[in-house]
């Protein structure tokens, strides 16, 4: 099944509408148009949204589930960039400076995923000029969100990186209802984004399992406290 009007969740009963694109549009005529020209399509467990190389399609919403962003080496071997949840723009950048996607994009999770073609995007900013602010600062967040990456693995010791890992991982909703459970990431994922050895990694999750902070089910990771890990992590940003 490919991209479809029929798939596209109404942005108003959104659940993660707080965190989404579409909540920073000003008025309701952006809001109105944004919802009539949004497809979507239902994503299995590790099925491709787009592809590493690829020349941009369009812009891509998270509605529900998980995607992960990898890229890949000429040998083959992946690295876990990061994972958008919902609300989340995906593929923007490479979409508004028409170059080829940066990374390839895969479902962690059974996912829907919204898409605007890349000139019906630019129409609706045409038409919509003060959409662009809000644009603007999805951009800004991507590059800030780069920054504390680069930051966090030259200045922070290895807990603080795997502790802020952990809690990027789990979304502010699940961590009030004390339901914060890590999914479908394997120990080298988290590794991968933490800019640590899989050695480490697993080393040092034991020691969060021993003095409290997490616990395992099963694959899963449970973060059982939160402010600890933002202590360990110096809160991070």
């Amino acid at each position: 099944m490919g991209f479809s009007k029929k798939e596209a969740p109404n942005c108003d009963w959104c659940p993660a509408r707080k965190n989404c694109f579409y909540e920073l549009l000003e008025d309701k005529s952006s809001k109105k148009a944004w919802r009539e020209i949004r497809i979507a399509n239902r994503f299995r467990s590790n099925e491709t949204v787009f592809y590493e190389g690829e020349n941009p399609s369009g812009i891509y919403v998270v509605c529900t589930g998980k995607i992960k962003i990898l890229k890949a080496s000429r040998t083959g071997q992946q690295l876990l960039l990061r994972f958008e949840s919902p609300g989340d723009l995906v593929g923007h950048i490479s979409s508004l400076a028409g170059w080829p996607y940066a990374g390839s994009a895969e479902a962690m999770e059974e996912s829907v995923v919204s898409m605007i073609d890349i000139e019906t995007f630019k129409k609706f900013l045409l038409h919509h000029p003060r959409s662009a602010l809000a644009l603007l600062r999805e951009v800004s967040r991507d590059v800030r969100r780069g920054e504390a990456k680069a930051r966090d693995i030259a200045f922070k010791p290895a807990r603080g990186r795997l502790a802020g890992t952990l809690l990027r991982t789990v979304p502010e909703a699940a961590v009030k209802k004390n339901q914060a459970v890590i999914s479908g990431l394997k120990r080298k994922d988290i590794a991968e984004m933490a800019g640590l050895t899989i050695e480490t990694t697993v080393r040092l999750l034991k020691d969060f399992e021993n003095r409290g902070l997490v616990a395992r089910k099963g694959k899963d990771i449970q973060v059982l406290d939160v402010e600890k890990l933002k202590s360990l992590s110096g809160h991070f940003s």
